[in-house]
């Protein structure tokens, strides 16, 4: 395993993407506030959303799967040019998307980071040709590259759309959700798990093979088949339905087996103190359990249409999965691997970031229990939510000063 140090730099940048997309999420709240008219609403979402999925998590797995797997200092040279070709299209696609929205820069940058990626899924494969025992992380690994090769495929159906002329605005939305799902649900779960496992698998742990593989393959098949939930919300054959609600109840019973891998590891490598890393490991599983959970209440026709057109709960699931599930699983692991020091600053930007995000989090949902009870409405809950979110904009920032505080910068 690669010297930790060499990853300092790119760990700081990738940490610091993440402060640009709090400021941006900050931004985008204000304008519920205040009247502000530039830039335009719609392209500083793309924006922000772009940045978050393309720049700071898509850069964290990428650290991260190369420092575990990347054993020869020579293999790493084409790794370095390739990231920094790819911060090319991230940075890019902060501006243009910006400025012009989905237009000819923002999609030529896309699809250069569509390439990249490629590039990434062809060296990594290639280079971990030589592990012969293949371990339930490994699997999770696989799995988690395959997701985003299959993700892929959505943007080119959106250019074949475009070029076609078909006018179906439907079909356009379908094709933006298979991205999304094999993304969020794919792409970053399933590699997340895998780093973890193999973390687990570091420290000496042995995992039931029997248990490993029904957790691996109910999770894997019935993400295939969950991306229906993402459908709910559009006229779908009956048929098709009930896949849906069977792979929701499916990745529940695969969330059990995963239960016990994770926490069978847990509990002996942490064991009494685990410290920041033990804290935002449970956090970040606890709120993918939920994920789950909400998937399979959404497969409800009375829960999951209202929740398919109110913006505000679609938000707080992605947010669930993009900062509960995903940033603080990813800061965890580098906490556990030795890449993110959590210094008394750290954890002070983490318990802000942490308590902003889960009360945005009950701000977000409320809407639905409120409709279902009777209860009460949040008043001035656009005001709250722009406070939380300049918290969290505060914490992330906290958090990248004292990555900088590390070596005395």
């Amino acid at each position: 395993m690669l010297n930790p140090t060499k990853f300092t730099g790119k760990i700081r940048l990738s940490l610091f993407y993440l402060v640009v997309v709090a400021l941006i999420g900050s931004y985008l709240r204000m304008m519920f506030v205040y009247p502000l008219q530039f830039p335009l609403f719609e392209n500083l979402l793309h924006a922000h959303s772009h940045f978050a999925i393309l720049g700071w998590l898509y850069n964290a797995l990428y650290i991260a799967i190369v420092y575990i797997y990347v054993k020869e200092p020579a293999k790493l040279k084409k790794y370095n040019i390739l990231f920094w070709i790819t911060q090319i299209s991230i940075a890019g696609m902060l501006f243009s998307f910006t400025i012009q929205g989905y237009g000819s820069y923002s999609i030529a940058l896309s699809t250069l980071h569509i390439f990249c990626s490629y590039a990434f899924i062809f060296f990594i494969l290639r280079d971990i040709s030589y592990i012969r025992n293949e371990t339930v992380s490994m699997n999770f690994i696989y799995g988690g590259l395959f997701f985003l090769f299959l993700s892929s495929l959505g943007p080119w159906g959106l250019v074949a759309v475009v070029f076609t002329g078909l006018p179906e605005p439907n079909l356009y939305k379908q094709i933006i959700y298979f991205y999304l799902h094999f993304q969020y649900n794919g792409w970053f779960v399933f590699t997340l798990i895998g780093l973890w496992l193999r973390y687990y698998e570091k420290q000496g742990i042995v995992f039931n093979e029997a248990v490993s593989g029904k957790a691996f393959q109910i999770l894997f098949y019935s993400n295939l088949g969950a991306y229906v939930l993402s459908l709910l919300g559009f006229s779908i054959p009956g048929y098709i339905y009930a896949i849906g609600i069977l792979c929701a109840f499916a990745q529940l019973a695969g969330a059990r087996y995963l239960y016990i891998l994770l926490f069978m590891g847990e509990m002996k490598v942490f064991k009494e103190n685990g410290g920041a890393g033990q804290f935002l490991f449970r956090l970040s599983f606890l709120a993918l359990f939920l994920k789950y959970i909400f998937q399979l209440i959404s497969a409800v026709p009375q829960i999951g249409y209202p929740a398919f057109v109110v913006r505000d709960i679609t938000i707080g699931y992605i947010h669930l999965v993009m900062l509960g599930v995903m940033t603080l699983g990813v800061l965890g692991w580098l906490t556990s691997n030795g890449l993110f020091e959590i210094s008394r600053l750290a954890r002070a930007g983490l318990y802000i970031f942490i308590a902003a995000f889960f009360a945005l989090e009950l701000i977000l949902f409320y809407p639905s229990p409120a409709g279902w009870f009777g209860l009460d409405p949040i008043p001035n809950t656009a005001v709250l939510m722009l406070i939380l979110s300049g918290c969290m904009l505060v914490g992330s920032l906290i958090i990248f000063i004292s990555s900088l505080r590390r070596s005395g910068e």
